[in-house]
């Protein structure tokens, strides 16, 4: 992303946006077997401000297993 300009972005409509939303339905509800309420809640801003509490916890769990794997030693 380092070196990033607007040349790499794209101004989205709201039906730009739902629409790109909509396309995780194949990967998440009919591939990975996410409930449909679970896969809409990911509409409501609250959903992405209650993820934050959690995410230590997952940078907790990547440094685990990055250290058991070594795989930051193949660099």
């Amino acid at each position: 992303m380092l070196g990033a300009t607007t040349d790499n972005l794209l101004e989205t409509t709201l039906m730009d946006r739902k629409r790109i939303f909509n396309l995780g339905y194949y990967t998440w509800v009919e591939q990975q077997g996410i409930s449909i309420e679970d896969f809409l809640a990911r509409k409501e801003p609250s959903f992405w401000t209650e993820m934050r509490g959690i995410v230590p916890a997952w940078d907790a769990m990547i440094d685990e297993f990055n250290a058991r794997t070594g795989v930051l030693d193949r660099l």
